[in-house]
């Protein structure tokens, strides 16, 4: 399914850089407050495990992890909206 605009993020609403899931993914990195957190918990994820994946092994595959979940919620969400 294609979204029709950006991603925006499903806890603040911001869409972060260019909107792609991989930057909301890294926005919720970077936020890390405690509704970002809960989020991430809450699509059976511990945020802290990725944290520390992101942070101590090459290449991207928390981000990318992260931004696929975030990818099918905004496609849900849209399809919802139809």
């Amino acid at each position: 399914m294609s979204l029709s605009g950006p991603i925006i993020c499903p806890v603040c609403g911001k869409k972060a850089k260019t909107g792609s899931a991989i930057d909301c993914a890294r926005h919720m990195f970077g936020t890390g407050d405690q509704p970002h957190r809960k989020w991430v918990e809450a699509q059976g994820l511990s945020f802290i495990d990725l944290l520390i994946e992101q942070a101590t092994t090459p290449g991207n595959r928390s981000y990318v992890l992260l931004g696929e979940i975030i990818q099918k919620d905004a496609e849900k969400r849209e399809a919802e909206k139809k």
